[in-house]
């Protein structure tokens, strides 16, 4: 190989790079499905760890929306992923403490019908 030869494809090979770095697309389809997420987890109105998990989640999706801005797209997709993650988190989180709140109640009304049972039996 030549110099000039090794210099072209030296070029070649960095065009192609950059082509590649310069082709990735804005995370739309990312940034939308942890928004939906974040709304779904919203809507169940999350308390304690549930809440906290919320707004990491909503802190990640701004960073990703201000690193889509800046096109840094990588990094945001893969923040908005995270995102996403964390907000499906608090909603199964939140699912777990309405079913745990749920178990607690049916147990205590259980526990005031046998002690009406009980007294009823008694006369």
């Amino acid at each position: 190989m030549t110099l000039s030869t090794l210099k072209i494809h030296t070029v070649f090979l960095l065009l192609l790079a950059s082509a590649t770095v310069l082709a990735a697309e804005a995370p739309v389809v990312e940034l939308s499905a942890a928004q939906t997420a974040i709304n779904q987890a919203e809507r169940l109105s999350p308390r304690g760890t549930a809440a906290q998990t919320l707004a990491s989640a909503k802190s990640q999706w701004s960073e990703a929306q201000a690193l889509s801005d800046k096109r840094k797209y990588r990094d945001a997709s893969t923040l908005a992923k995270r995102a996403q993650v964390m907000a499906e988190l608090a909603k199964a989180q939140t699912e777990l403490a309405n079913a745990r709140l749920s178990v607690d109640e049916k147990s205590a009304r259980n526990a005031d019908l046998r002690r009406q049972l009980l007294i009823n039996t008694e006369r």
